[in-house]
């Protein structure tokens, strides 16, 4: 409330409504909200963490099982992640949070989003050097071999392609265009 003798004014905060009792005015929608959270959820340290944790766990359910091997577990591991990664960064548009956006991400795939489209950002090195890494880690521990090569690198050119500047809003053979 308002201290009378004091005249301090004092300001309520209800989800979106803020009440200003020393002018007796209500203002409707005073919070601020980002135009799209796609944009900036990727950003934090924690998500990098939870990101490579979660390919860890990936990791280890595909190699724990009793009849496949080492080579097929890290096959598996980087076929999964670069498969899904595929789909929710270049395949999927719009955005899945009915933000404020007026429907403006509803045309663009969540990587194009990312950072606001702003190219070599830290997220988008991190998002892109990752499945690098991970693709490095395959070959090495199923010792170079051909098969597996020739197995992992289709699913690695395709989420690793779609990420370079030069492929920004492009589409291939109008997929994806509408």
């Amino acid at each position: 409330g308002i201290n009378a003798e004091y005249g301090e004014l004092q300001t309520f905060h209800h989800y979106l409504i803020q009440i200003n009792l020393s002018k007796c005015t209500m203002q409707v929608g005073t919070t601020t909200v980002e135009s799209n959270p796609n944009a900036n959820y990727l950003e934090s340290r924690y998500f990098w963490v939870a990101y490579t944790a979660s390919v860890c766990f990936l990791h280890l359910i595909c190699s724990c099982a009793p009849f496949i091997s080492v080579s097929t577990g890290w096959l598996f591991t980087l076929n999964i992640h670069n498969i899904g990664n595929f789909l929710v960064f270049h395949y999927l548009r719009g955005s899945p949070f009915g933000g404020g956006d007026q429907g403006e991400a509803r045309l663009l795939t969540h990587w194009e989003q990312i950072n606001h489209g702003k190219q070599w950002t830290n997220t988008r090195k991190f998002l892109i050097i990752f499945p690098a890494i991970l693709f490095i880690l395959c070959q090495h521990y199923c010792h170079y071999d051909l098969e597996v090569l020739l197995l992992s690198t289709p699913s690695f050119l395709l989420q690793f392609i779609p990420k370079q500047p030069f492929m920004h809003a492009k589409r291939l053979f109008g997929i994806n265009q509408y």
